[in-house]
């Protein structure tokens, strides 16, 4: 199973991008001609009033352009609507035409979004820019959703041309809840398509009379994430009169009010401390009690937490659903990397919960399994300790087994007043929006796992309406590995090329290059240990070195774990200074959560901070996270890195040429 930011190239679109690589050498065929001299693009954009489905109609007018329009009407000399008719067009000039087209569309968790340029050519503005249906009225309007076509003709392609159906993470389940996505339009790599809403226009007149409009768009499930955190305006009574309910605070109050109905019914049952989970899921849970017992004391406060999957949910049904937009976090579509030792370093405001299982994500204690054991150290806490297990009703945050082990983001419980706390930290900032809301949640868990989990808001590679809050750290590892496709460039190497233009630059920071290719780089710091490690490039006797100074670091993590786990079970209420420390630790437990060196480096599989760009004629099948190598560069890069693509750019020039540039990233990985 490929993941979303470590996949496979989609196989036909191998087959199709080495075909061109031979076509005029090896393939001299008229096919490979025809693919060489006839890749003429035709663009076509469409505009709606509300956001299209397979029933919905562009707008009269001008809601469509280019295509096949151009071809009829008043784009024709001659006939009733021909544009020399002077009673139909009295500059005898042709309707608007598109000139110029530009998509990028990119992995969302680097801070880019998807989003489109539109350049038209008005020749004859007095008469088409006027009216109910003229081009002003439908594209200088921001919020307008507009839809964009980009199709190439069949003789543009060498092989079938349809995409295999990708395997990436519960695609054939996200497919069942997005049923208007058009897949067999989607699958075609002679044509690409684009959904987006109009964010800004400009026009400018030529010398000539005519007028160039331009209009930009971003990506219809980016406007989404924009949406803000409001649910209701209720007006509240007064002494003084009426008064209206704090939107963005309503959505922690909408949230207290579903946990403490629930918490009322338990506690009619005489059950204070309790796991309640939403009917027919498993990752929608309310977890509620006393978070520990120090001897025979309870903890003051009662907790009320909410597992993430639950929040998102609320989010959707409360907010989202009213814009026709749903976003994913569950434990079918996401997952993060499994580490042993793994727990929350503020388990009162996030918790790493043990559920069903034995494991010890939430128990605080000195690590029995550390080699380096010290029974001096015997302090042990576990949390909601009143809450027994045949009472619990998750199966906790990690799932173990012997053929894979992985962790579950959407397990993650989250204290009801942290929420609070990030909903008033974004209303300060003027912008309460869904995307700034779980950006700042992301940070939390970030900085509670010591970075083991980083979590984005995406847009799903292949099914563009789907939102994902996924983990952007999980490559998975275990079972069949993700081969990387080599992409033929430089034809003085292997006979065959289809790249027009090709750049490697090093993005490296000034406070790091002095010491990149140095002995002691895995001193740094511990994010950058893997991305800078030395291993990479060093021969057998230095990598030997490197190992066992590698295996020294983790008993030393993992100590250290140890003890500000048990600092914990000492002191559980908050304690910034304690808190502070067991983030740190963690983030070094992270980094060298095993002896072995190649695994540890495997499993983060960090990105190199250097940029490869390469454009092709254009095809549609990329998506972010694609893994890619190339003949031809210097050995050392090939063997360490494998190249994921960032993000697709496609242009459309006036002539109609249509071409496709790559950016991509490095990730370590090392070929013995």
């Amino acid at each position: 199973m490929s993941t979303i930011f470590y996949s496979q190239v989609n196989k036909s679109l191998q087959q199709e991008l080495i075909a061109r690589g031979t076509a005029g050498t090896v393939n001299r065929t008229t096919a490979a001609i025809d693919y060489m001299v006839s890749k003429i693009a035709n663009v076509q954009i469409e505009a709606y009033d509300t956001k299209p489905t397979a029933d919905t109609k562009a707008i009269p007018g001008f809601g469509t352009l280019g295509g096949t329009t151009v071809r009829a009407g008043a784009y024709m000399p001659s006939g009733e609507t021909g544009f020399l008719n002077d009673k139909e067009r009295p500059a005898n000039r042709i309707p608007p035409i598109i000139t110029g087209l530009s998509i990028s569309i990119n992995d969302q968790s680097k801070s880019y979004i998807n989003k489109a340029s539109v350049t038209i050519l008005v020749p004859d503005a007095t008469t088409d820019m006027d009216g109910s249906y003229g081009m002003e009225a439908i594209y200088c309007k921001p919020g307008r959703y507009v839809k964009i076509a980009i199709i190439h003709p069949a003789s543009a392609l060498l092989t079938p041309g349809i995409l295999d159906d990708d395997k990436l993470p519960s695609i054939e389940f996200l497919k069942t809840l997005y049923p208007n996505t058009d897949a067999s339009s989607l699958r075609k790599m002679n044509e690409l398509y684009f959904q987006g809403r109009i964010t800004t226009f400009s026009y400018t007149y030529n010398s000539d009379g005519t007028l160039a409009l331009t209009f930009e768009l971003i990506g219809t499930s980016n406007t989404y994430a924009e949406a803000k955190i409001y649910i209701d305006n209720k007006p509240n009574a007064t002494a003084t009169g009426t008064k209206t309910e704090n939107q963005v605070t309503s959505l922690y109050t909408s949230l207290s009010d579903e946990v403490n109905a629930i918490k009322k019914t338990y506690e009619e049952k005489g059950i204070n401390d309790f796991e309640h989970l939403v009917a027919n899921t498993t990752d929608q849970s309310i977890l509620v009690g006393k978070p520990y017992v120090i001897g025979n004391t309870d903890s003051i406060n009662t907790t009320r937490m909410i597992s993430l999957g639950y929040l998102i949910q609320h989010i959707n049904t409360k907010i989202t659903a009213a814009i026709g937009a749903r976003i994913h976090c569950d434990d079918v579509v996401c997952k993060s990397n499994y580490y042993e030792r793994l727990v929350s370093a503020n388990p009162l405001s996030l918790l790493l919960w043990r559920g069903k299982t034995d494991l010890l994500h939430d128990t605080y204690k000195f690590d029995d399994l550390s080699p380096t054991n010290d029974a001096a150290f015997n302090a042990s806490l576990q949390m909601f300790p009143n809450i027994k297990k045949a009472d619990i009703k998750t199966d906790g945050f990690s799932v173990v087994s012997a053929n894979s082990s992985y962790s579950l983001p959407s397990r993650i419980y989250i204290d009801l007043e942290l929420i609070r706390t990030l909903i008033k930290k974004i209303e300060t900032k003027n912008d309460p929006s869904i995307n700034n809301f779980l950006t700042e949640v992301s940070r939390e868990i970030a900085e509670s796992t010591g970075n083991a989990i980083i979590l984005a808001l995406i847009q799903h590679p292949t099914i563009f309406d789907a939102l994902i809050y996924y983990d952007t750290n999980y490559v998975n590892v275990e079972g069949a590995p993700t081969l990387e496709f080599t992409l033929p460039v430089f034809a003085t190497k292997t006979g065959a090329s289809i790249v027009r233009e090709f750049s490697l630059t090093s993005k490296v920071p000034n406070n790091v290059k002095t010491m990149v290719y140095g002995i002691d780089s895995n001193k740094t710091g511990t994010q950058r240990v893997t991305t800078y490690n030395p291993y990479i490039y060093a021969d057998a006797e230095t990598r030997k070195q490197l190992a066992d100074d590698w295996k020294t670091e983790h008993k030393q993590a993992i100590r250290k774990l140890a003890e500000a786990k048990e600092k914990i079970a000492k002191k559980p209420e908050r304690d910034e200074q304690i808190i502070k420390e067991l983030k740190q630790v963690l983030e070094k437990y992270v980094t060298y959560f095993t002896d072995d060196i190649e695994k540890s480096i495997g499993n983060n599989k960090s990105i190199f901070p250097m940029e490869l760009e390469f454009t092709i004629d254009g095809i549609n099948g990329f998506k972010f996270g694609d893994v890619l190598n190339f003949n031809g560069l210097p050995k050392r890069y090939t063997d360490s890195f494998v190249f994921t693509v960032l993000g697709m750019e496609h242009t459309v020039s006036n002539e109609g040429e249509w071409t496709t540039r790559i950016k991509c990233n490095p990730r370590i990985r090392i070929k013995e």
